[in-house]
Order: C-alpha cells, then sequence, then structure tokens
C-alpha cells in the first residue's frame, strides 16, 4: 500500500510540472500575438456614379511593417500622396492607423478590385485585408427608338417590333414603354449586350404591338435608367397608323335598276396615306381607262344582269376592292325563232314558247282571234290533236312594269306540197331576174327542184343560174336567180317540190317586161304633179269648209248612234270582210286552183274550223298579220322597250317573205295547159344548156 501510495505521488508530481510547462509556453505565444500588427477596419465592396469621389476604408492595429494599397493586384505605392496617381490618396490618422484610400473624379478605370497591405517586420508577420470591388456607375447613352425620328409608320392590325436601345451604361439600363402615357408591360422583351470593354453594356428593348386605329396619334416613349441616374432618359415618337383604304360604294340609283338606265357606280374611300389610285372590273376583268372613283353606264342593258361591279382602291399599303352585284330588270324577250309544230291528226302535239326577263317572264297561250287562256306553261301540250286543233296560237310573255311581247306558233297538218307561185313573172333583157317558186309544204320540202326543157337546170355549169332557198313557217321558197337575161331565157321554168307525203309542179313562165317610151314617162310625171297640187288645193278648200259647217253643226244621240254602226270592233266582222276582199283578189290572181276550195281552216266568229286535203289550216290570221309597228329600238343583238315609253301590244311577224298565200282550196286543178310532166326527181345535178 506504502509503495501504491509513493508511486501516486511520483506521477502526481510529474504531472504538475508538465503543466506548468505548457502554461508558461502558452502565455508566451499569446503575448507575442497579441502584440503583432492587425486589420481593426477592413475595404468593403463599394459603388461610386462616374466623377463621384469613394473612400475606401482600412485601419491598421499595431502597424509594424509598410503599408500600401493594390488596385487589380497592382501596388499603387506607400506615400501618402499615392504620386503616379493624382487622383488618388491615403488619408488618416497614423495615430489611429487609418489609411484609407480616397479616390476623386471616378472614372472606368477605376472600377477594380481594391485591397489594403501591410508588410513583414521581424517581429511581425504581413498581414492583407479583404479585396473590396468598387464599381463605377456610368449612365448609358441617351436612348433612341431604331428607325424612327418623329413618326413610327406601321401598319393596322399587323404586329409591329419598335426597339429601342440605351448603349454603354454600366450596369446597363432598364428600359421601360409607355404608350398614350401608359406603362406597357406586356410583349416587352429586353437584352443586354456587353461592349467591348466588357464593362459597359448596351440594352436593347423591343415592344411588340398590333396597332388598332384609336392607336394612331398616340405617343410612345422609352425610358432608360441605372443606378448612375436620377431621372431617367426619354426619347418618344408619334405613332402613325396605316391602313388600307376603306370603301363605301354607292349607286345612283334607289329602286332597282331598269334596263336602258343611266346607272353611275361610285366609291368612296378612306386610307392612310390618303394617295389612292383607282381601277374598275367587270367580272374581275379590268376596265380600261376608268380611272376616277366613279364609273358611269350611260344605258345599262340586259346583258349586265348578274354581272359584277368592282371598284379598287390603292395606295401606298395596299389595294381594297368593292363589289356589286348587278341585279338588271328589262322586259320580255323570246328566245330563239319561233318553234312551229307540224303533227298528223291524232298525235301529241306540243307548243313552245321560251322567252327570258328579269323578273322570269310569265306565259299563256291563246288562239288567235280569241282571248281565252289556254294554257300558262311555256309548253303548251295536245294530248291528241284534232281537226279543231290546227291554227295560229298566240304565245305572249309578261313581265310586270314592261311591255307584253306575242309570237304566232302554228299548229299545221302534215301533207303534200302545193305550189302557190304566180304562174307568170317578169324581168326586163339584160336585167337580173328572179324567179320565186313558193311552196306550202309541211313537214318541210325535201327537195325543190327547177328545170327547163325537161332537163334540171345545172348551175354550176350555167355560170349565169343558181337558187337560194328560204324556209317560211308553213313552207319554204325557192329563187332561181338568172344574171344578164338574154332573150332565150325568157319562157316556162318548171318547179318541183317534193316532201315525205307526196309532191306538186308548176310551171312558171318569165316573160320579158315591156317598157314605156320615155315621152310617155315625162308625160305621167308631168300629169301626176298637176293632179297632186289640184288634190291639195282642194283637201285645203275642204277642210276650211268643214271648219265651218262644226262651228254650228253639233251630233245628236242619233247620229251618234249611226256613226257607231258604221264601226264595228267585233273581229268576226273585220275577218269576215277582209276574208271576202282576199277571195275575190286571189280568184283574180292566182286561178290554177278551184273555187271547191274557198272556205279557211281557221277558227273565228262565225266560222267552224275547216279542213283541206292538202294539210293546212290557214285563214285571215295569216294575211292580216302584218307586221307591228313599235317604239322600241335595238342595241346591238338586243331587242327591248324602252322603260320611259308608253305600253302597247307588241307582237313579232311570223315570217319575213313579202308574199303571203292568199287562200287553200280543197280541189286541185292544173290551170297551166302548158304543164310540163314532173322531171325525174334527183337529188343530183344533171348537166344541161340553159
Amino acid at each position: 500500500m506504502a509503495a501504491v501510495t509513493m508511486m501516486a505521488r511520483k506521477y502526481f508530481s510529474q504531472y504538475h510540472m508538465t503543466s506548468t510547462c505548457v502554461i508558461l509556453v502558452m502565455s508566451l505565444v499569446l503575448t507575442t500575438v497579441l502584440g503583432q500588427q492587425r486589420f481593426k477596419v477592413e475595404p468593403t465592396n463599394t459603388s461610386v456614379r462616374q466623377g463621384g469621389t469613394v473612400i475606401l476604408s482600412c485601419t491598421v492595429q499595431d502597424k509594424a511593417g509598410p503599408l500600401q494599397w493594390t488596385r487589380n493586384g497592382f501596388g499603387l505605392g506607400e506615400e501618402r500622396e499615392l504620386p503616379g496617381f493624382p487622383r488618388y490618396s491615403m488619408i488618416g490618422s497614423d495615430e489611429l492607423g487609418e489609411y484609407n484610400l480616397m479616390i476623386v473624379d471616378s472614372q472606368i478605370e477605376d472600377d477594380a478590385e481594391f485591397q489594403c497591405q501591410v508588410g513583414a517586420t521581424v517581429n511581425s508577420a504581413g498581414i492583407r485585408s479583404n479585396s473590396a470591388q468598387l464599381s463605377v456607375l456610368l449612365p448609358p447613352e441617351p436612348p433612341q427608338i431604331e428607325n424612327a425620328r418623329s413618326v413610327i409608320a406601321v401598319i393596322l392590325n399587323q404586329p409591329t417590333n419598335i426597339t429601342c436601345r440605351a448603349n454603354g451604361g454600366k450596369p446597363a439600363a432598364t428600359i421601360t414603354w409607355l404608350k398614350g402615357g401608359l406603362m406597357v408591360t406586356d410583349h416587352v422583351f429586353t437584352s443586354a449586350v456587353p461592349q467591348a470593354d466588357g464593362k459597359r453594356m448596351d440594352a436593347i428593348s423591343s415592344l411588340t404591338i398590333s396597332p388598332s386605329k384609336s392607336d394612331s396619334g398616340k405617343q410612345v416613349a422609352c425610358h432608360a435608367m441605372n443606378e448612375a441616374m436620377v431621372d431617367p432618359y426619354t426619347t418618344s415618337a408619334i405613332l402613325d397608323v396605316q391602313y388600307t383604304p376603306e370603301i363605301k360604294m354607292k349607286v345612283n340609283l334607289t329602286r332597282a335598276i331598269r334596263e336602258y338606265q343611266y346607272v353611275r357606280f361610285s366609291c368612296d374611300a378612306i386610307g392612310n396615306p390618303y394617295e389612292i389610285t383607282w381601277k374598275w372590273y367587270r367580272n374581275e376583268d379590268l376596265l380600261e381607262n376608268q380611272t376616277r372613283n366613279y364609273m358611269d353606264i350611260p344605258s345599262i342593258r340586259r346583258t349586265f344582269n348578274g354581272d359584277t361591279i368592282s371598284c379598287e382602291a390603292t395606295n401606298s399599303v395596299g389595294s381594297t376592292k368593292k363589289t356589286f352585284l348587278l341585279n338588271v330588270e328589262y322586259g320580255p324577250q323570246f328566245i330563239g325563232p319561233p318553234e312551229h309544230e307540224a303533227v298528223d291528226i291524232d298525235d301529241p302535239a306540243t307548243l313552245k314558247c321560251q322567252a327570258d326577263g328579269n323578273p322570269k317572264p310569265s306565259i299563256i297561250w291563246t288562239r288567235k282571234g280569241s282571248k281565252r287562256i289556254l294554257s300558262s306553261s311555256p309548253n303548251f301540250k295536245l294530248p291528241a290533236v284534232t281537226q279543231s286543233n290546227f291554227g295560229i296560237y298566240m304565245c305572249t310573255a309578261t313581265v310586270m312594269g314592261f311591255n307584253e311581247i306575242s309570237r304566232e306558233i302554228y299548229l299545221l297538218q302534215n301533207g303534200k306540197p302545193r305550189i302557190m307561185s304566180e304562174a307568170e313573172q317578169f324581168a326586163g333583157k339584160g336585167e337580173n331576174a328572179i324567179v320565186h317558186c313558193e311552196a306550202m309544204s309541211v313537214p318541210k320540202p325535201d327537195h325543190i327542184i327547177w328545170t327547163r326543157n325537161g332537163q334540171i337546170i345545172d348551175y354550176a355549169s350555167s355560170g349565169r343560174f343558181s337558187a337560194q332557198e328560204s324556209d317560211l313557217p308553213y313552207g319554204r321558197k325557192s329563187s332561181l336567180q338568172i344574171l344578164n337575161i338574154h332573150e332565150e331565157d325568157f319562157g316556162a321554168y318548171n318547179c318541183s317540190v317534193i316532201n315525205r307525203y307526196g309532191d306538186d309542179n308548176a310551171v312558171i313562165y318569165l316573160k320579158e317586161r315591156e317598157s314605156f317610151p320615155l315621152p310617155y314617162v315625162i308625160g305621167g310625171a308631168v300629169g301626176g304633179s298637176a293632179l297632186l297640187f289640184i288634190l291639195i288645193v282642194g283637201c285645203v278648200l275642204y277642210q276650211r269648209n268643214k271648219g265651218a259647217e262644226l262651228e254650228s253643226y253639233t251630233d245628236s244621240d242619233s247620229t251618234t248612234d249611226k256613226k257607231k254602226e258604221f264601226k264595228s270592233d267585233s273581229p268576226a266582222d273585220f275577218k269576215s270582210t277582209l276574208m271576202d276582199q282576199w277571195r275575190q283578189d286571189y280568184n283574180k290572181d292566182l286561178y290554177r286552183y278551184s273555187a271547191d276550195y274557198d272556205e279557211l281552216n281557221i277558227n273565228y266568229p262565225g266560222k267552224e274550223m275547216r279542213a283541206n286535203n292538202n294539210g293546212f289550216n290557214y285563214g285571215p290570221d295569216i294575211i292580216a298579220n302584218d307586221p307591228y309597228t313599235t317604239d322600241s329600238y335595238i342595241v346591238g343583238d338586243e331587242y327591248s322597250h324602252r322603260d320611259d315609253e308608253v305600253s302597247s301590244e307588241r307582237c313579232e311577224s311570223s315570217y319575213s317573205t313579202g308574199y303571203v298565200p292568199r287562200s287553200f282550196r280543197n280541189d286541185y286543178s292544173n290551170p297551166y295547159p302548158n304543164t310540163l310532166p314532173p322531171a325525174e326527181i334527183s337529188t343530183s345535178r344533171l348537166a344541161t344548156n340553159v
């Protein structure tokens, strides 16, 4: 136990001595450290506006070694005045250990990293402060809106970028936009691009707008500002919203456009720029020499109906077109020639009548001489034709507000042809003669053949003979033309007409026309002039006497009634009287038909429809059908009435020949004792001497 105690005491004694040594060493080290140079204040990051003054702090306690500032690792010197750097100096109290770096009139080269350093001594180690970044702040250049001075031209509703640049700022400028005095934050895109020195920055900002008309004249402002500035730089421009012309199109007529009216189309346009050029189109076809903002059609035609008239306005931005669809009202007009119908008894028949008009014409069918409406369809159908159905029908086309028009449509009975030409026809020697052979033929003839002396006339070899054929509603006419009549050309010519129901032939005599002696001609002219003078004098005297009598004469009721007895509006009376005269004339002129065939096949008051065995049914309607007199006029290929004229009945002529058949008889007798037998019927032309 004693041994243990002795060992413990020995160990404790050794431990105590070691601890004492450690404490002495630590006390020595601590004393040494606390006596070394050290920083009380170190510089920190700071910034300064260009041209301003900045102080970087550095305070050293127990300074022993030399002190200097470095800029980006380069020593500036140990003297407080820092020769070689006139804008730099170290300020402060040596007793207090203040060595603050003051920089006046700061420039961009001062933008650097600074450090305060104290050199080492025998008893003191060298020390370095924290690195401090000095930022020199530069305002940017005044901002500029690219491609604009005072006005920015933009296109209506077309997205446009407006770009503003503020170059050379440090840091990069912040750009804000205002439009019409209000800040814009949408659709703004900004970026910063460093310059070559790596310090200054160019700020670029783009504002995207889709300008409306309300933006026109508004101010767009670009503000640029950074930390070096108290107030922002501003630049601005006025928005000039440009757009293609906006057109309003007008027509001088407030109501419907009618054919032959004067029509003026005018277009007014507003655009920016206002310098506008004009073009006009009809159905997309450019109209030449139309460069004003209006176009006139002095007399519009039905051919314009359904067309489009367009005006096009163009400025530097683009073109705009306005279109007007024409609806031209016009009166009825028949489409195509009359379509006569020929059938056999009990066959169906369809009479056709097509008419054009705007609005669409209404069609009515009547029997000529009757007012009873038979149909209101363009196609009048008869399921089975009877003898009484043959005759002339009237198709009337009507458009409200215009004159109606009518045309005759024949319903004919098929039969063998009948020649109706004059038996004797005349020409003078040395003249050019025409011998007519007119035939009633339903259906149309297959052949009309001229022969002489039993030979078919060969037109090619004769040199002076030729034939022309023209259709008639009821048949066909052939005209034999003979140039420079010789003595031997006078005489008999045989005309043969063939259709599928039969044939007919007649001898027509070409006779020399007698010429009157010149003294007779002169005497007749003088006598006629004297007679005309006497008639004029007589008429003048008669009118004077009649005027005197009328002053003291008044018609009584009985007188008026008697006058009415002599004036009849009855179609039956008119047609009956006309038919009697017509028969007498025919019996004198055309004697080749017997008197057994003197009834007409046409319905009219007081008469029944009668038939002849040649298949035709004609009546006084045919010969009474004079071409109508109209106050209409023709333009180009069009025919229509004038809309400012008095309405009157319109009726087109059914045929254009100068000869109208006088009568049709039931028995055929040959009044020509010298009629030659029909030539051999053939479509070929045989050579013959004429």
